[in-house]
Parts: structure tokens; sequence; C-alpha cells
């Protein structure tokens, strides 16, 4: 029977690896990066930016997929958590895949298993960014889901979120259709009031920014769901996309006139999103880097991967860090099955030897 204990250790083995210690693993390739300039350089801000995690709902996947996805996404996101210890997570947009098609008691569990999955220790943010399949598209986006969203998660359209003298300015890419909508309208007048805000942190020697809050300005950091207007990832840099297709305005990207109204707004100096599931960075019309941060769940890409950014008032080095693949985990227990399949065969190929030795001596001493 030692084939068998043999064949259980190794499987065991391989389930041990692969679900509690192949994450830290992986992820202790990656670092955070380093910014060079001495200014600010002792306490910069550490971000780990993520983006579509797609929480399955009721309604779509089977529930083992669910399951084993989400159980992946929740040992990464922990392992990455304890190992780089960050001081903010972003989470831009579409975490759940439902969310525009739940019942309030849906929703309430899918919040639930959203911050059991993403749990960080006590005194860091997660900021949560809406997305598509969060409230719905410009079309289908309701008061009703807006207001619940809000209510759970704190982001609806537009917020200006500051920390450690960094201002990040939160987007609903939804909302930036300029239609007149009511919640399009209602983004861009909070656009228009945090542009005042950020105005006056930079010249608070005028007479109408006296009453305004005396923060320090650095030049903000856009964060939403969409990416800013560009063709097609050919415009990337780098990018991980295994084939181009050609964006469309308002649905995979901003439209031209929603992003050049950023830029004029907001003058950021950085921007972070997702929606594509794909990673890139670009150099986007507003002349500045954009990260496109790929999708989280294996279900989205089975290479996924986030953005570990180091961030001051006046700097900024962003890398991307690789998580698990899936094939990784499919070829380790592929492996260790076929070494079980290996034990099996030998072992059976000595009972049958054994068998056909004592058949064979058998009739020996029959002939005798």
């Amino acid at each position: 029977m030692r084939w068998l204990y043999a064949c259980f250790v190794i499987v065991l083995c391989a389930l041990i690896f692969c679900e509690y210690v192949a994450d830290f693993v992986v992820l202790q390739k990656c670092k955070w990066p380093e910014i060079k300039r001495k200014k600010y350089v002792d306490d910069p801000l550490r971000a780990l930016i993520i983006a579509d995690p797609h929480l399955l709902g009721p309604h779509r996947g089977h529930w083992l997929d669910k399951f084993y996805r989400e159980w992946h996404m929740t040992r990464a996101f922990q392992a990455a958590s304890r190992l780089f210890q960050p001081d903010v997570v972003f989470v831009l947009g579409d975490l759940f895949d439902e969310g525009d098609m739940v019942s309030d008691k849906h929703f309430q569990e899918y919040v639930w298993r959203y911050l059991k999955m993403f749990h960080l220790p006590p005194g860091v943010p997660l900021i949560s960014i809406v997305g598509n399949h969060d409230v719905g598209f410009h079309y289908k986006m309701h008061p009703f889901f807006m207001s619940r969203f809000e209510n759970y998660l704190n982001n609806s359209l537009v917020t200006l979120y500051t920390i450690k003298q960094i201002h990040f300015v939160i987007i609903n890419s939804m909302a930036m259709e300029a239609d007149g909508c009511l919640f399009c309208s209602q983004a861009e007048e909070q656009l228009r009031n945090i542009s005042r805000t950020l105005h006056c942190m930079k010249y608070p020697q005028e007479a109408e920014c006296a009453r305004t809050r005396r923060h320090p300005y650095s030049q903000p950091i856009l964060l939403q769901h969409f990416p800013t207007y560009r063709i097609s990832d050919t415009m990337c840099q780098e990018y991980d996309t295994p084939f181009i297709e050609a964006y469309r305005e308002r649905f995979h990207v901003l439209s031209k006139e929603a992003t050049d109204m950023l830029g004029e707004l907001l003058k950021p100096r950085l921007a972070f999103a997702g929606h594509s599931h794909h990673y890139c960075h670009s150099v986007n019309r507003l002349g500045i880097d954009e990260y496109t941060v790929a999708s989280f769940s294996w279900r989205n890409k089975v290479n996924p991967s986030f953005m570990l950014a180091t961030i001051t008032p006046d700097d900024y080095v962003v890398s991307k860090c690789k998580m698990l693949p899936q094939q990784f985990v499919f070829n380790s227990y592929l492996s260790a099955g076929i070494l079980c399949l290996i034990l099996i065969a030998f072992q059976l190929r000595k009972y049958i030897a054994k068998r056909q030795s004592a058949s064979t001596s058998k009739d020996s001493r029959k002939d005798k």
C-alpha cells in the first residue's frame, strides 16, 4: 500500500502548494518601485491598484467556477496585502459581474463577499470605483443602482480623494457622456467644483479661495473604469492583449470630448483605468502616462496582474506585478496526476509480473 500513500502525498503537496503557497512564491518576484528623487522620498504613498474582479452573481456561471476563481482571487489578494503592505488599495470598477441585474438582497450579499475577499488591515483604505457592470452603461444607469452603490461603497459619480498630500479624482466613466442627462450634469458640476478646489490649492492667495481648505497642491491622478480615448491598444507602449481590436468611444473608452474635458478641468499628471481586461501603458491624448490595469480574475484573463505605484506629490513610479497564472495551477495538478498514474502503472506491472511468476511456479510443480 506504500504506492497509495505516495500518491496521496503527491496530490496533497500539489494541493497545498497551488492553493496556499504558490501565490506567495510568484508575488515575491515583485517589489515596490523606488523613486530616486530625494524630495518626499522618505514617506511616499504606496498604492496597490487592481481592476475588474467581476465577482459572479446568482445568474451567470457555474457555482464551482464561482467558488474556485473567487478562492484564488482571495488567496492572491491576501498574499499581495501581506507581502506589500500597501497604504491604500484602489479597485477600478466592475467589482461585480451582475451588479446592475440583482435585487437589493443579492447586492448586499455581493458586497459582503467583496469586502470579505478584499479584506485589509485596520487603517488601510479600500477605495472602490464604479464600473459598468456595477450600475450599468450610460443608457442603463438608474438612480436605484447609483444610490445603492454609493450607500454601500461610498463612490458613485465624481470624488476628490486625498491621502498623503496626493490628490486622486475618482470618476464614474459612464457619467462622462456630456449629453445633459441627470447623472452627466451632476458629474460635470462635481468636476467643475473639484477643478475650483484644486485651483484654490494652487493659488490660495486669491480672494475667492479664502474659505477653501488649504491642502498643499499637487497635480491630481485620474482613477476611473474606462480608459481615456484611444483608437486601440496599438497606441500602447506596452500591452498584453492577445489580439488588437478597435475601441468604440463611450463603450470601450471615453469619448474624445470627455477626455479633453478632464484634461482641461483637472490637468492631471497620471491616469489609471480598467475595463479592457488587459494591461496597457500608454501616453494618452492628454500627454500623460496612463495605465490600463488587467483584470484580477482568471475568468477574464488567464495571466492576470495588478499595479504597484509609488507616488509622491511631485513624482511617481509604477510597475506591473504578474500574478499566479491559471495554466501553472492546471499543469501542477496534471503533473501530480501523471506521477500517480506512473506509480499505479508501476505497481500494476509488479503485480502482474508477480502473478505470472506464481503461475509459472505452480505449473512447474504440477509437471514434476
